[in-house]
């Protein structure tokens, strides 16, 4: 799968998410997440633009947790955050946590956040409010074929528009960059 996404900063999370209703988005959950990323000294994620995650995700109001184990591979071009994209659910994170140090991955800063989802279509819409970091807006739309890409593309810069906004207030740095950046 590729996942398509464009990621924004944003000011006013309260404005925001009732404008996205204006729009017709539906709200969805609330969850929080808790991502472990790793990397290695012998194959350096960074370098590579890659990422391997593990994330615990509690649904806030039921209280269930889900685990997912992730790899999203470089970014596919030089507007957005869109990669292609592995993620399987698991049951038991300290395996895999042990799994990955015992090949020689290390975890790196932790990133927290609490996620709204909002959907419209095949868009979602997440409101995050990252620890550390702030408020921002992803919109993402989950492809199978490369060429479905720039449709999707279009789609969510129609809908930053509707916002107020435009794809050059967008940023393709990751939440864990922009973290370690204030490190």
């Amino acid at each position: 799968m590729i996942e398509v996404e464009i990621k924004l900063p944003i000011a006013d999370k309260t404005q925001l998410e009732q404008d996205l209703q204006a729009l017709g988005f539906a709200k969805g959950k609330l969850v929080k997440e808790s991502d472990t990323y790793f990397n290695s000294d012998v194959y350096d994620l960074r370098e590579r633009d890659s990422a391997l995650r593990i994330r615990s995700c509690e649904n806030m109001i039921t209280g269930d947790v889900v685990t997912t184990v992730t790899y999203k591979g470089p970014k596919l071009d030089q507007v957005s955050m869109t990669r292609k994209e592995i993620e399987k659910e698991v049951s038991d994170a300290n395996a895999f946590m042990d799994i990955f140090r015992g090949m020689g991955f290390y975890p790196l800063s932790p990133v927290c956040k609490v996620r709204q989802y909002y959907h419209l279509d095949v868009m979602t819409a997440c409101v995050d409010k990252v620890e550390d970091l702030g408020n921002f807006l992803e919109l993402e739309i989950i492809v199978s074929r490369e060429e479905e890409r720039a449709f999707a593309l279009q789609q969510m810069e129609q809908i930053l528009k509707a916002l107020g906004h435009n794809r050059t207030e967008t940023t393709r740095t990751s939440y864990l960059s922009m973290l370690q950046k204030k490190i």
